[in-house]
């Protein structure tokens, strides 16, 4: 009796086949996940963006401000030194100023009727007549000696320098005064309650020529 030809089972049914398919599908797969995941390489980027400067926030409206009042600067108060200037009496005769007397600034009067010359030089920077009663001439003149000057005393016993102090004021006497430190500049209606005088107004270059 022949033997039955036994019929193969196709490679697809067989169990061996099965496995490796499924081994297969474990290492797809498993590479697959590995080549998804990106590396981060990239170096980070700096922010160069510049930072603005802060500005002051605008009040909303309605919102009251506080308002700063700027300080006026105060204005300079000017001064006149006048240390070296001492109380001293003269009598008729001539003097050195700096040998006889300290230069400075004074107030000068006499007991008597009398003619008064500073001189710088030929040059007489001061004639007036002192008369105490003012009747025939000043009764005093204020203005500054300075060293090298000389001074003529005529017709009078005594002559008094008094250290004159610096106020502002506008009422002048006879003597030289300086805008801005014996009486302020302004524009002056300027008048005598009596007698009659010279009144000369120098520019101070005019004046140092």
């Amino acid at each position: 009796m022949a033997e039955r030809h036994r019929r193969k089972k196709p490679f697809y049914k067989r169990w061996w086949f099965w496995l490796l398919a499924i081994i297969l599908i474990i290492i797809i797969a498993t590479s697959g996940e590995e080549e998804e995941e990106p590396t981060d390489t990239a170096e980070p980027v700096e922010d160069t963006t510049e930072e603005l400067p802060e500005t002051e926030e605008e009040p909303e409206e309605g919102e009251e401000t506080e308002e700063v009042e700027e300080e006026e600067p105060e204005p300079e108060t000017r001064t006149r030194d006048n240390a070296s200037a001492t109380e001293t009496t003269l009598n008729a005769g001539t003097f050195a100023v700096g040998t006889d007397i300290p230069a400075g600034r004074y107030v000068i009067t006499g007991d008597s009727n009398g003619n008064l010359f500073v001189y710088d030089g030929d040059i007489p920077t001061v004639n007036e007549i002192l008369d105490p009663s003012g009747e025939f001439g000043v009764t005093s003149v204020t203005t500054e000696i300075e060293d090298g000057q000389e001074i003529e005393i005529s017709g009078i016993n005594a002559v008094t320098f008094t250290p004159a102090e610096t106020e502002l004021s506008n009422t002048l006497s006879t003597g030289t005064w300086e805008v801005g430190l014996d009486i302020e500049a302004s524009r002056y209606d300027v008048t005598t309650p009596s007698g009659s005088g010279n009144l000369f107004v120098y520019n101070a270059l005019e004046f140092l020529q």
